[in-house]
């Protein structure tokens, strides 16, 4: 017996809940009242059970007896069995046995007989002293109804008594019977159990759908329907997606056959029993086992290993029991003769299968949680009963099992099979459209849409930076054709944990076909891809530093892949066979997918990403993160500066890794835009990210058509820029445009009228020495010609029969937003220098400040 300071603390945090069984017989009419008790905490805390322990997963922990004792009031304390005669000469355990029939409940500890005085008592009426008025129980014999529940026929014609916890008088005159009185203490809840589904006597009442079968039912004398892989329900009617297999004790899963297992396996195992006996894990090389076979089972809650390699059984035994209703861990490894086994913390047991042979042939099917034919198998397994409980986890030699059945998943077929985590979303009430998931099998999370955050999706919230934590994803349109033979991708990424995808696209939903994906394994960046013949793997040379920023570059022409991440060397592959085309019409994902379980196999993406992405750049296209996903979950601010706004006067942060740039408004000026800028601009200074932007009407007549002709004057700091650009929205290789730039220190004029593209370039002089030069540009249709101050004129002429220039997006002075992507890489910057007297067709002088429609980062020109 523990002593009382042992049992004290339990006693302070102790709160009862009871579950009340009404149970009545025929013969003596005698009343049997179940009830536990639970405790705050957890059994690995240390506990005042005298035998044993059991989690219940909702912060409390309850105690049961071993066999020929009775759990005591106070909830922890075991009594040995006192055998009490009553008037017929039978103990009150076979009274029990004879006369007794129970209402079924799960965690009942301790079992009390009441004498049939006692029942007549409460047959009559009892009424106890609590007054508290928290509920009124009432068991009616007569219409076969426990709390408004048929409990059957057997109950007919008793009297039905009533307790009734909102009075505090009793109200028969009768003396107090303290078995009576013990019975009703005051209690926090109560609660009748509902049978789980209606009983079938024979199968002509009972029609299974789904394939399911009709099949003998022992714990209620009757009938039921054992269904099919991915299916349940009383009738088989309900659609199970299995992540986290749960096993009634009559259910099986069956796995493909183990390959590369037969002179050496290790098996890892994450499971929650609810019962000590049970089938976990087997396979063989015959149906009945006779010869090789490995098995995992649970024998009075003890872990068995058992395995044969033809001459002689193995067996393995934990040197601990599990914990029920808990999750543990087992893991075995066998080599050869030797094996050793391990159940969560505790010893490394060691162990030897005789004989001279080593090896175990695997010809049978891995069965999980039981077998299609117990019987057949028990006498070499040692074990009677399937599983009961749930597995959340099954890996052998680094395979990582899917319990799905189809393209998606490992499982062959089974019966009887459920999902563990099917109900954890019941109290999950996710806002502002935010959808329950299972985490776990244990634990719900909400994953919340675009710009909501919160445990249940409750805040608002303006994204900058994204922040993946583990469950988060982005998702946009697919790349589709546009990467069949070409691509190109950059990242800008900070990481919290080394392992996690950051970009995903696949071909079929299935995870079969092509796929491209970027990937953080142990901290190395890996680029797969797959053109339909066998992936290619491009992997790091060191892995990345975890909270730092990195930046990743990846490039695909056809079969050969190369990758550059920060300073480290260029590593290259090549994917096999010969294919060269990669096609990828699913949506694209960045910092994690939707279900991990739907990526290609070949990937090998086991996680999402946890940290921050600040930039992707698709083939010079950059990808606006927050306003071009299709969907997104989970996604929070990154802690960097842009968070905070520190541009004012309306001017866009842009984050530079762990700093950023503000592009300010015309009129605005400064690091943070915090200048007014005062003065009239009549010669606008452009910095490398500055443009303005032009569509008046009167503007674009004189850009468009058969002819162009503008005159300016420019000073130039830097030997490459945009300085001119009209264009259409999206850029093709064929489509319109125009183009004054300058590469090298030399001006150039480029134009596409739709039949091709000409360049003039201006090679007497550079124009990038900071002084002020006189430029004229002239088109008429196919014929172009470039003027600088006195110099000779430089001609030139398109390409085909077409004459006009189509543009539809505006004109562009001294750069443009995305300038790399919108002109097809001709350009990588803005013009830095002043520009002004910009006049078009010799009649429209631009007032280049007060004509834009749309101006960045424009100062005064010094």
């Amino acid at each position: 017996m523990a002593s009382i300071s042992t049992i004290k603390p339990y006693m302070c945090r102790l709160f009862l809940f009871v579950l009340i069984q009404a149970v009545v017989t025929l013969g003596d009419e005698k009343a049997v009242v179940m009830f536990e008790a639970a405790f705050q905490g957890e059994c690995a805390d240390g506990n005042p059970c005298h035998h044993n322990c059991y989690d219940l997963h909702d912060g409390t922990f309850e105690c049961s007896c071993n066999e020929g004792y009775t759990l005591a009031n106070n909830g922890y304390s075991c009594l040995e069995n006192v055998k009490n005669y009553s008037n017929n000469g039978k103990t009150s355990e076979e009274q029990h046995d004879d006369d007794m029939t129970l209402i079924s409940a799960s965690h009942v500890q301790g079992v009390r007989s009441y004498s049939p005085e006692s029942l007549s008592r409460i047959r009559e009426g009892y009424h106890t002293d609590q007054g508290d008025g928290l509920h009124n129980v009432e068991i009616d014999f007569a219409s076969n109804l426990v709390d408004g529940i048929d409990v059957g026929e057997k109950y007919q014609g008793i009297h039905k008594p009533q307790v009734n916890y909102e009075n505090s008088k009793p109200t028969s005159q009768a003396p107090s019977d303290p078995e009576v009185d013990q019975l009703f203490q005051p209690m926090n809840t109560v609660t009748i159990t509902t049978p789980p589904s209606p009983r079938f006597v024979t199968c002509k009442e009972l029609e299974c759908e789904s394939g399911g079968a009709c099949i003998p039912d022992p714990s209620t004398e009757g009938v039921k329907c054992s269904c099919p892989l991915g299916r349940g329900g009383t009738y088989c009617e309900t659609a199970v997606e299995l992540k986290y297999p749960q096993f009634i004790g009559s259910s099986y899963l069956a796995l493909p056959v183990l390959r590369d297992a037969h002179k050496a396996m290790q098996i890892s195992l994450e499971f929650r029993p609810e019962s000590p006996d049970g089938i976990l894990l087997y396979s063989g090389e015959h149906a009945d086992l006779q010869g090789d076979f490995a098995a995992v089972t649970l024998n009075k809650g003890f872990v068995d290993f058992r395995f044969d390699c033809g001459m002689g059984m193995g067996v393995l035994r934990s040197d601990r029991s599990v914990v029920l209703r808990s999750w543990n861990l087992i893991t075995i490894y066998r080599d050869r003769w030797d094996a050793w086994l391990q159940l969560n913390n505790g010893k490394q047991i060691q162990g030897r299968s005789k004989g001279l042979f080593s090896r175990i042939t695997f010809r049978q099917n891995l069965y999980l949680g039981g077998s299609p034919n117990v019987s057949l198998i028990e006498e070499r397994i040692g074990c009677q009963q399937g599983f009961m409980g749930c597995v959340r986890r099954l890996e052998i030699n680094t395979r990582k099992y899917d319990f799905r059945s189809g393209s998606r998943g490992d499982a062959v077929e089974g019966a009887d099979v459920g999902e563990c985590s099917s109900d954890v979303c019941n109290k999950v009430k996710c806002q502002h459209g935010g959808q329950c998931v299972a985490a776990s099998p244990d634990h719900g999370i909400c994953l919340c849409p675009l710009g909501y955050i919160g445990d249940r999706c409750e805040r608002a919230v303006e994204l900058v930076v994204p922040f993946f934590n583990g469950s988060s994803y982005l998702e946009y349109s697919g790349l589709g054709s546009s990467a069949l033979s070409f691509i190109e991708l950059l990242m800008v990424f900070k990481p919290k944990k080394p392992d996690g995808v950051l970009f995903y696209n696949g071909y079929k939903i299935d995870g079969t076909g092509d796929f491209m994906a970027v990937n953080l394994v142990d901290g190395f960046v890996e680029f797969r891809f797959d053109l339909g013949t066998g992936p290619a793997i491009v992997r790091s040379k060191e892995p990345v530093d975890m909270d730092e920023w990195h930046t990743l570059f990846i490039s695909r022409t056809g079969r050969d892949g190369s990758l550059e991440v920060d300073t480290q060397p260029r590593v290259e592959s090549m994917s096999q066979g010969a294919f060269t085309q990669l096609s990828l019409p699913l949506n694209l994902y960045i910092g994690g997918v939707s279900d991990l379980q739907d990526v290609a196999e070949k990937a090998r993406i086991t996680a999402s990403f946890s940290g921050c992405i600040q930039k992707v750049i698709i083939n010079n296209k950059p990808l606006k993160l927050v306003e071009d996903a299709l969907s997104g979950a989970n996604i929070i601010n990154c802690d960097h500066q842009c968070v905070d706004k520190p541009c004012q006067n309306g001017g866009s942060c842009v984050p530079k890794v762990d700093f950023y740039t503000c592009h300010c408004l015309l009129g605005f000026a400064g690091s943070n835009c915090q200048q007014e800028v005062t003065e009239m601009i009549a010669e606008p200074m452009f910095s490398g990210n500055s443009y303005l932007y032009y569509l008046d009407d009167n503007i674009m007549r004189r850009v468009r058509g058969n002819t162009f002709n503008i005159q300016l004057r420019l000073r130039a700091y830097s030997p490459d820029a945009l300085v001119m650009w009209a264009g259409v929205e999206e850029m093709a290789p064929s489509s319109d445009f125009l183009a004054l730039g300058i590469k090298d220190g030399y001006l150039e004029l480029r134009y596409n009228l739709g039949s091709g593209e000409v360049l003039i370039s201006h090679n007497s002089s550079r124009i990038d020495d900071g002084r002020w030069h006189s430029v004229r540009v002239l088109r008429n249709e196919q014929e172009g010609s470039l003027v600088i101050d006195d110099s000779p004129v430089e001609t030139g002429a398109s390409a085909g029969s077409l004459k006009q220039l189509n543009v539809n997006n505006g004109l562009y002075l001294g750069g443009m937003k995305d300038i790399v992507h919108n002109t097809l890489n001709k350009y990588q910057r803005g013009f830095v220098g002043c520009l002004s007297n910009v006049t078009l067709s010799t009649d429209l002088h631009i007032r280049l400040v007060t004509h834009a429609a749309l101006g960045v980062n424009v100062q005064p020109c010094v």
